[in-house]
């Protein structure tokens, strides 16, 4: 048993939970690490491809982030390359062609954290086994697609000889998949639309922006927003992805709420000087701004 690499596998997990919990990403992780058992039936199932000194197995530790919101997979992505070491000739990220019915698959490897090498190391003594680990990223609708893929067609390819017209139909069922995740995030867009048309701030920035946050804005911010509309529309423009890269720049750690994230926003893209003028001194300095 190798109990040690279920340990480090549970506190990559949580790392990353409390990771991407500081930029508010909507997400469930989980994590499982290869049994010695199903190491050897790998090695042994095609004879002389994993060996020391030669190629190594990369996915012993197995994280699988998956996002409520396909739209948020690349931010992930690079939140993750800034705080592992990513190994991306070992990565796979297959995007389907306009043509095809396939999946969108992100397998990206990493190279172990320092903290983690001496037990994961230990165990794995003797054994062709790299000192990596796998994450792979999907969005909550096709998570079950690929878990029934996986299990049984992927598990056995010889169920499916001859039958393109039903392995057709069943990547068809992701492309469906992929259509209702389009439309759910046109429902949130309107939704954040509608609230912004009514000048109800705090729903359209937690529907507009779709992270864990606490939306609620000052009295003083809201009234700005009510008294310029050009302003309210301007943040009601805001880019997710682009808000996500300011949030990872900054190394952020202060409260995630509709207040900061809007003053945030402002110094890197607005500049609007009512809001610099209603930003707390404290968070001017975080933003290495001068207070005038």
């Amino acid at each position: 048993m190798l109990t040690n690499l279920k340990h480090t596998t549970v506190e990559l997990q949580r790392e990353i939970e409390t990771y991407l919990d500081t930029f508010g990403i909507l997400c469930r992780v989980f994590g499982r690490s290869k049994e010695e058992s199903s190491l050897n039936k790998k090695i042994e199932r095609e004879p002389g491809k994993y060996a020391i000194g030669s190629r190594l197995i990369q996915d012993v530790i197995g994280l699988r982030i998956v996002l409520y919101f396909q739209e948020d997979i690349e931010s992930v992505k690079s939140l993750l390359c800034k705080k592992y070491s990513y190994d991306n000739s070992s990565s796979t990220i297959d995007v389907p062609t306009t043509k095809e019915f396939s999946v969108t698959r992100f397998n990206l490897i990493f190279k172990l954290p320092t903290q983690y090498l001496s037990a994961f190391e230990r165990e794995v003594l003797n054994l062709p086994v790299d000192t990596t680990f796998e994450i792979q990223l999907r969005s909550m609708l096709s998570e079950g697609w690929h878990e029934v893929e996986h299990d049984l067609r992927y598990k056995c390819p010889s169920n499916w000889d001859e039958q393109t017209d039903l392995s057709r139909a069943l990547n068809g069922v992701m492309a469906t998949l992929e259509t209702s995740e389009w439309s759910m995030k046109k429902i949130f867009d309107d939704l954040a639309y509608r609230h912004y048309k009514s000048r109800n701030w705090e729903a359209m920035l937690q529907n507009k922006l779709r992270i864990r946050l606490d939306p609620k804005l000052s009295p003083k911010l809201s009234g700005l927003l009510d008294n310029n509309l050009e302003l309210a529309k301007e943040i009601y423009r805001i880019e997710k992805n682009i808000l996500i890269g300011l949030l990872q720049e900054n190394v952020w750690s202060i409260p995630l709420n509709g207040d900061n994230l809007i003053f945030l926003w402002n110094f890197h893209m607005i500049k609007n000087q009512d809001l610099v003028d209603l930003t707390p001194p404290l968070l001017k300095e975080y933003f290495g701004v001068s207070s005038k």
